[in-house]
């Protein structure tokens, strides 16, 4: 896969918000029955990074927003997430990791 990812980091009160997604999914939305998927600038807009660099912020994150198939399947290759975890709106796979603490 390309190992370049649309990274933004989004940090509010105690909380991190890691959104990651595939350039090409970047600015579309997708819609299939009663699902609508917008991966819109605000949200998943900011840099271009490594994956590797992306995927080191996961267990820092509270939580991570990930959305492309060839990314969301390295995140399930990774352990990160889990298959049954996923939701695939016209074709593109979308996937969310929360990590809360008690």
């Amino acid at each position: 896969m390309n190992d370049r990812v649309i990274l933004n980091v989004i940090k509010r009160d105690n909380y991190t918000l890691v959104n990651i997604c595939e350039r090409e999914t970047l600015g579309k939305t997708f819609e299939e029955n009663n699902l609508r998927l917008v991966v819109n600038e605000e949200f998943f807009g900011g840099q271009e990074v490594g994956l590797e660099y992306a995927f080191s912020l996961i267990n820092s994150a509270t939580a991570v927003s990930i959305v492309g198939n060839k990314v969301v399947e390295e995140a399930i290759k990774r352990g990160f997430v889990a298959k049954e975890g996923v939701i695939e709106v016209k074709g593109i796979k979308f996937a969310q990791i929360y990590n809360l603490e008690s």
